[in-house]
């Protein structure tokens, strides 16, 4: 049975007539939680929230065991983004940002400035790590997205991205990539065609909580025929823990650990879901 709720699923599809795989992701519970779990400015936001629905889309069209990693590094006023999901859907990220003064139409160039965009798959201790880079030279995520998968997979890919924040201080946002389907050749008219049917989707429509994914994927491609496959659901779940703090206290010398302690009290900050952890001396104990 395939789901028909809107958000917070990753949703794969083919277009067996085109030559084309896809996957549409649209958060909402997810992108709100981790959007919020942080003061971001307004603009700073909205680009945390197009990486996170670029990552899902992302991860599901990847279909790899272990975490996808999307992360920026650049010299603007967001130095530093990342957004994580792994195999079961579990999704965090944040941003870090040098500066909280900005200009409310500052671009997506304004923001990040000069760097690099890195793709990783991660799938534990016995197997290989991969790893992609792209320069971040671009006017938006979609064009450097593309431009990655055009140079250095050589795979034509197209991807449409949104976000909006509600009245009510929701995060909506969303993802829908394609991309031709590996050994197998494309007509020459395919992605004009394509992008065509994509300039019809609005944000507002792409982003609607009223209209399913199924009904989605069956407005923008009816006409050459869509097979939609059962969806993943998306959650936003932190990995971090006191025994994992604990774990990265062994690495610091009695005289380091010392050293953070304030009024009798060691707390530890978590960089995605912002949770303080709090150790007095006699948690610490067997630390050293």
């Amino acid at each position: 049975m395939i789901d028909t709720k809107p958000a917070d699923l990753s949703v794969p599809f083919i277009l067996p007539q085109m030559s084309l795989r896809g996957n549409l992701v649209r958060l909402n519970e997810v992108s709100t939680r981790i959007l919020n779990q942080h003061d971001y400015p307004k603009n700073v936001a909205k680009i945390l929230a197009d990486l996170l629905a670029s990552a899902a889309a992302l991860s599901g069209l990847l279909k790899s065991d272990g975490i996808f990693t999307l992360q920026t590094k650049t010299s603007g006023p967001i130095s530093f983004a990342v957004v994580d999901v792994t195999h079961q859907g579990h999704m965090r990220g944040y941003v870090q940002v040098k500066s909280q003064f900005f200009n409310e139409n500052a671009t997506f160039q304004d923001l990040l400035g000069r760097g690099y965009l890195t793709f990783t798959i991660d799938r534990g201790l016995n197997a290989d790590r991969y790893q992609g880079i792209v320069s971040l030279n671009h006017e938006s995520l979609p064009e450097a997205l593309e431009h990655y998968f055009t140079q250095s997979e050589q795979s034509e890919t197209r991807i449409f991205i949104a976000s909006q924040m509600t009245e009510k201080g929701e995060w909506k946002c969303g993802a829908l990539i394609l991309q031709q389907l590996p050994t197998q050749k494309m007509n020459e008219d395919t992605w004009p065609h394509m992008e065509a049917l994509l300039n019809t989707l609005s944000d507002e429509e792409f982003l609607s909580s009223e209209i399913s994914n199924e009904d989605l994927l069956y407005r923008l491609f009816h006409e050459v025929g869509v097979q939609v496959f059962e969806s993943v659901p998306l959650k936003a779940q932190c990995r971090c823990s006191k025994e994992r703090i604990r774990t990265f206290l062994t690495s610091l010398t009695a005289d380091e650990i010392e050293g953070l302690f304030e009024k009798g009290q060691l707390k530890m900050t978590c960089e995605f879901c912002n949770h303080v952890y709090k150790f007095d001396h006699k948690d610490l104990m067997t630390v050293h």
